[in-house]
């Protein structure tokens, strides 16, 4: 996004779940990643890590991507540029409010993207309203990465799903939450679980 708009007016708020979702996952991913890069496809030279792309910000000649907490929502307001991304990393975990904070961004005549991913949990919460379309959501775009991708994208093995089926049982909220992919929260001492009743509706 950053590469694709320097030159225009773009900033990228990023967010997580928690402080140290920024600092000791999302943006050293940034990092290792921007290293990966073909840059004489890009076409310029690879990003400097003194002066572009620091510990937790990327700042080019007229936009920056940062770290925002996502804990006060009020923090997240006031992004205003002719191309905004914002970048809601473990949004399971994310404050409503803070999504209704950065929607204030979506009502410009600019170019405004959200992209907000996540393992699911809970079937609460703003991300999962987005995943199940909930009345206002419609102008989210939902992609479900299954585990069969997953694991032909060598990002995990089939070795590890069997070991957390045998650990969690198929059926379990976790092994469906963090192997399958599913909003999961089953209550082992409910006589009718949730996605039953999901399922139904």
């Amino acid at each position: 996004f950053a590469l694709t708009r320097d030159g225009d007016d773009w900033k990228i708020p990023t967010t997580a779940s928690a402080w140290r979702q920024l600092t000791k996952f999302l943006w050293p991913e940034v990092r290792k990643w921007s290293r990966r890069i073909k840059w004489d496809v890009v076409g310029r030279e690879p990003l400097d890590e003194r002066y572009e792309l620091q510990t937790i910000s990327l700042k080019l000649t007229t936009g920056e991507a940062f770290a925002v907490a996502s804990d006060n929502h009020e923090f997240i307001e006031g992004a205003h540029a002719d191309h905004i991304m914002y970048i809601f990393d473990e949004a399971k975990a994310i404050p409503d409010a803070t999504f209704d904070a950065a929607e204030g961004a979506f009502s410009g005549m600019g170019e405004v993207f959200a992209l907000a991913i996540s393992t699911p949990g809970a079937p609460m919460g703003r991300f999962y309203d987005i995943h199940k379309r909930k009345p206002g959501y419609e102008d989210w775009w939902v992609r479900h990465v299954t585990v069969d991708e997953s694991i032909q994208a060598e990002r995990i093995s089939s070795s590890w799903v069997e070991q957390r089926k045998k650990q969690w049982g198929e059926n379990s909220s976790i092994y469906r939450n963090r192997v399958i992919g599913e909003f999961a929260a089953d209550d082992e001492e409910g006589v009718i679980p949730l996605s039953w009743v999901e399922a139904a509706n």
